[in-house]
């Protein structure tokens, strides 16, 4: 097991950003002190090649006016809020307007924008685990409560695990999740030759603003718990593929049959990737807007989007009583 910690750069703010690099024998995983970005990961082919399989930026500055949130920490909230308002009981939130009319994942201030405190340990030979740590205060970017969130992110052989605290002093909401954009190709080409599975029961239809309207239960928009090449989807002339940019913006509900839930693969080298969460939902994003078109794809593990809206009897509070915890495994193996 290695640990490499050097200096990244220094914010706007006068800030230094430092970056964490972990590696065994399996992975190497880079992560950021600012926002808990994932800045770089990276796994051999079948040819024993290693090469990057996230999207990343170069410098501090490139993250700090990103708008794509490679890689963070997402939250309070991920995903839209309608209308930038939080319902909390009768307590009305009036939130930041950052995507259109609504509130798009915490804010342009979000705790994605944030330096977090860190502590690293070595667990064995082939574990090691980063702790990150961020007081946020009550009503920042418009969210009530104070809220002390911790992230543990820690590497085991070829597993990523992803550990997401909350603990407030009053009612309020979290929903947090990862923002890395994968590509198993190893040279940034496009992703529409990987091939995709989801064990689901459902998926959320989406309105001209990627708000959730309705769950649907049939096959109509992608094949549920059968393989399938993203070009295909690319290609399709379905509705909800082109509403979000002729690609994936979707949430879907998971089925938790199996331990994993969410596969990929890339033919070529031999890559593969799968997820397991205990979140209801995963947001699939395939990149469809950003300036190289499908470079990427997220899978962003979380609770139901924009909940209060569109699912409000599924709601959790969080308080006192009540912390916030979410758990996200990734997988990578290599098939020859």
């Amino acid at each position: 097991m290695e640990v490499k910690i050097l200096e990244f750069g220094k914010t706007k703010k006068g800030e230094t950003v430092f970056s964490y690099i972990l590696k065994n024998n399996f992975l190497e995983i880079e992560i950021l002190n600012y926002g808990g970005v994932i800045r770089s990961l990276k796994m051999p082919d079948k040819n024993r090649k290693w090469e990057e399989i996230i999207l990343n930026y170069k410098t501090i500055e490139e993250y700090e006016n990103d708008q794509n949130h490679f890689g963070c920490i997402t939250g309070r909230v991920a995903g839209r809020i309608k209308n930038a308002i939080l319902k909390i009981n009768e307590n009305i939130y009036k939130l930041e307007k950052n995507n259109g009319n609504n509130n798009l994942h915490g804010g342009k201030n979000g705790i994605d924008k944030k330096i977090w405190s860190t502590k690293v340990k070595c667990l064995d030979d082939k574990s090691v685990l980063l702790t990150l740590k961020y007081f946020s205060p009550h009503l920042e970017e418009g969210f009530p409560g104070n809220v002390n969130f911790k992230v543990n992110y820690l590497l085991k052989e070829n597993n990523l695990e992803i550990e997401y605290f909350g603990e407030a002093d009053r009612d309020t909401y979290i929903n947090l999740t990862n923002h890395a954009y994968f590509n198993l190709t190893g040279d940034f080409s496009n992703i529409k030759n990987e091939v995709l599975k989801l064990d689901i029961k459902g998926y959320g239809k989406v309105d001209t603003e990627t708000l959730p309207i309705k769950f649907e239960k049939e096959d109509s928009f992608i094949k549920f718990n059968e393989e399938v090449k993203l070009e295909d989807i690319f290609n399709s002339k379905h509705e909800q593929v082109k509403i979000v940019g002729q690609g994936i913006d979707h949430p879907f509900m998971l089925n938790k049959k199996d331990d994993y839930v969410g596969f990929l693969k890339d033919e070529t080298t031999g890559r593969t990737m799968k997820f397991k969460t205990n979140q209801p939902v995963v947001v699939v994003y395939t990149g469809n807007f950003l300036d190289e078109k499908y470079t990427g794809i997220c899978f962003e593990t979380q609770d139901y989007p924009d909940i209060f809206n569109f699912m409000p009897e599924k709601a959790n509070i969080y308080n006192k009583e009540n912390g916030y915890y979410q758990k996200t495994i990734f997988t990578f193996e290599v098939v020859k």
